[in-house]
């Protein structure tokens, strides 16, 4: 097994006081022949909260379960682009997990791939999102197809979790795609035939 590496954007909130701040962050992933460990690069000001290492433990187990990956003889890398960056939401179990089997697995993301969403320790489903926090995730991400590809542009899929509550009358440059599941999302975004793989 080769290294691999890509980047990945996600959708974050944060509370300063009273109010929500809605932005993308970027995150380089990558892998190399290892012990199943993660890394996180602490450079530039960056960190995370304890939950991170727990977080991706969880990930990495439902990754186990589902997929016949490399996963106990492959490292994980993260290194957020930027300065001052703290990792700390689960709100990137869908993005990062997809990212994460997509490495492993030697498969293509999507250009772009938008993702959001909470899978909770001890299960592989994502839990619906209420409207205050992903009404504003949504926001980000269509201003950023619009930027990168214009009005013009065919919509783009965003996925999120199931049952989730969303205004798409201000977002006609997304498409959004449910999903229930961690691997459900990995094989409907990377190929049904994931457990094939390698």
């Amino acid at each position: 097994m080769t290294s691999s590496a890509l980047q990945l954007l996600l959708l974050t909130c944060t509370d300063i006081g009273e109010r929500s701040l809605f932005r993308a962050v970027r995150l380089d992933l990558s892998i190399s022949p290892g012990q199943g460990r993660s890394w996180v690069d602490l450079s530039r000001d960056n960190g995370y909260e304890a939950g991170w290492q727990d977080h991706l433990r969880h990930l990495q187990s439902v990754g186990r379960a589902a997929f016949p990956l490399p996963w106990e003889t492959t490292d994980l890398f993260l290194s957020p682009r930027g300065r001052g960056i703290t990792l700390d939401g689960r709100s990137a179990s869908l993005p990062l997990f997809v990212a994460w089997v997509a490495l492993l697995a030697g498969r293509p993301l999507p250009a772009p791939f938008l993702a959001t969403g909470v899978s909770q320790k001890g299960t592989d489903a994502l839990t619906p999102a209420p409207r205050e926090y992903l009404q504003g995730k949504l926001e980000v991400a269509s201003a950023y197809v619009r930027q990168t590809q214009g009005e013009t542009g065919v919509p783009v899929e965003v996925w999120v979790p199931a049952g989730s509550s969303y205004d798409l009358s201000s977002l006609q440059m997304l498409n959004v795609c449910e999903v229930e599941t961690l691997p459900e999302a990995a094989r409907r975004i990377l190929g049904a035939d994931l457990e094939e793989t390698r």
